[in-house]
């Protein structure tokens, strides 16, 4: 869950004072290291999600055609292949920008070369580490050690998670009509549901928060409460950030993430034989690329190939090819992230002659965002 990774580290730290640490003072865990004395307890998700992951690439690969699926992959058209890989590093840059733009609308002033080397380091590290939002997680720590204060910086991860989910959501309401067309009745009523369903809370929540936190009709033990103060407080900053551009911006660029990622899964799908179209790949890709977000396997890998056979399945396609394409797009992800392992030592080495940020209680965890009811 979003609002529990933000509790914990990296950004639940003890406070320093505005001086920085001592000379040789502990700087804060470094994010590609695993901390001495872990509760074992944090293991457990690790292990579910991996056994998540395994049961259904095991059920897929069981059931799959090896030989027809190499086949294919031999006979792939190389043109279309690359198109597709190209296409789907357009991804890294517009991903960047929707990072520069709500850590700008969160007041935090990056520029794009940094907000790159970002990206690129968290990419890299969320490929190799495990949990839901590792790599948000890891852009926000590093981007909080280049001595940005940690609560714009974690308001502007809830924010690029916001933009990331509203961006695929809307692109599924234009594929929906396609959707309703191909698929049973059901799944498209799901998928129009749950949209609605979202909105409706989003809207919600948002009025609500106009509501003095100490006028809640709830318990004041639970009005005081740390979850209720800091919900309170991070959607009333949200409210605020609505006629912000630079969070219009941001939205446009998570629609050109979640496009490029379409169009790379036409191109590969076309190089394997498969007439995938436009309206074929806003129909299904998106419910694949939520699938992935889940936290419920490690990097998306699982569900994601699950729901992309189930998609191609609703337009007649072929099982195998289906799971093809899948990996294809998995696969690409992790290659594409492989040179964010050299921004990542360069910027551990950049964060670490830099003294540690000040984190003032105002900005800790504990009370984040400022609470205008208070």
């Amino acid at each position: 869950m979003m609002s529990q990774a933000l509790l914990d580290p990296p950004f639940a730290q003890p406070v320093q004072s505005a001086a920085g640490p001592a000379p040789g003072a502990d700087l804060g865990p470094d994010p590609g290291q695993a901390g001495p004395g872990k509760p074992a307890g944090r293991r457990w998700p690790v292990l579910v999600k991996l056994a998540v992951t395994v049961a259904i690439l095991g059920a897929l690969a069981a059931g799959a055609d090896w030989p027809g699926i190499a086949a294919r992959l031999s006979a792939a058209d190389p043109l279309l292949f690359a198109a597709g890989f190209a296409v789907k590093a357009l991804t890294l840059p517009f991903a960047s920008q929707r990072w520069r733009a709500v850590c700008r609308a969160a007041g935090v002033a990056l520029t794009r070369w940094t907000a790159f080397r970002l990206q690129m380091a968290s990419g890299f590290l969320g490929q190799i580490l495990p949990g839901s939002v590792g790599a948000d997680l890891l852009r926000g720590w590093f981007t909080w050690r280049l001595g940005h204060p940690a609560g714009p910086v974690m308001l502007a991860l809830l924010v690029d998670r916001l933009m990331a989910l509203l961006g695929v959501v809307l692109i599924g309401l234009a594929g929906l009509p396609h959707l309703a067309a191909v698929a049973p009745p059901a799944v498209a009523g799901t998928v129009l549901a749950g949209a609605v369903v979202l909105a409706v809370a989003m809207g919600l929540l948002l009025l609500a928060s106009r509501i003095p936190r100490d006028r809640l009709p709830i318990p004041k033990r639970l009005r005081d409460g740390v979850p209720v103060r800091t919900a309170w407080g991070a959607v009333a900053q949200l409210r605020a950030m609505a006629g912000n551009p630079a969070a219009w911006a941001a939205l446009g660029h998570s629609v050109a993430v979640h496009l490029a990622t379409i169009a790379a899964t036409i191109l590969f799908a076309r190089s394997v034989g498969l007439p995938l179209g436009w309206l074929d790949g806003l129909a299904i890709v998106p419910a694949a690329i939520v699938a992935a977000a889940l936290p419920v396997s490690l990097g998306g890998w699982g569900v994601r190939e699950g729901a992309m056979v189930a998609g191609f399945a609703l337009l007649g396609f072929d099982a195998d090819a289906a799971l093809l394409v899948s990996l294809l797009i998995g696969l690409s992800i992790a290659v594409l992230s492989l040179p964010g392992g050299l921004f990542w030592l360069l910027l551990r080495n950049e964060t670490a002659s830099l003294p540690g940020p000040a984190m003032p209680a105002s900005a800790r965890p504990d009370a984040f965002p400022t609470d205008p009811s208070r």
